[in-house]
């Protein structure tokens, strides 16, 4: 996420905009149809940076799925949203994506819908990164990205096919 941004004051005032309370549509439709559902493995662990409903909607018996924020509150908000959350095998963790120790093997799965158009633009060689290391040979990453139009400032910040 854009480190000059403050995200767990704009969860502490409500300024949350993004979480519309449901699964990406985007996301619902890519693991729905025939020929991208693939893409998604069945069985492993996963995660979701700047996490949301998307992570209990990818979580299957075969497939735990992990939410990090950097924000106590969204993981606290993620809590009361989803009290069963580890009987569903899935669950949410407060950590900063660029600084925290993650399973040598790595993640099966990562998915990353909102959290590239977060961050400012100087950080997304950092983003790149970050994802090579944690994403396990074999591994998949999906991205799916917006807003691919001409805007200033952010967060979010304009996407580019060429990003």
């Amino acid at each position: 996420m854009d480190l000059n941004v403050d995200w767990e004051e704009r969860w502490r005032l409500g300024n949350t905009q993004w979480d519309y309370g449901v699964p990406s549509p985007a996301l619902v439709k890519l693991v729905e149809e025939e020929e991208t559902k693939k893409l998604i493995p069945s069985s492993g662990v996963g995660i979701v940076p700047g996490c949301g409903y998307d992570v209990q909607f990818l979580a299957t018996p075969t497939l735990r799925m992990i939410g990090l924020d950097n924000s106590k509150t969204a993981i606290e908000t993620c809590h009361k949203i989803h009290p069963d959350a580890a009987a569903h095998n899935y669950e949410f963790q407060e950590v900063d994506f660029f600084n925290y120790d993650f399973p040598a093997d790595g993640y099966d799965l990562a998915y990353d819908y909102t959290f590239f158009c977060a961050l400012h633009p100087t950080y997304r060689e950092t983003w790149a990164k970050r994802y090579s290391e944690l994403v396990k040979p074999g591994g998949t990453l999906v991205c799916l990205m917006f807003p691919l139009h001409d805007k200033e400032g952010g967060p979010p910040y304009r996407v580019t096919v060429e990003a």
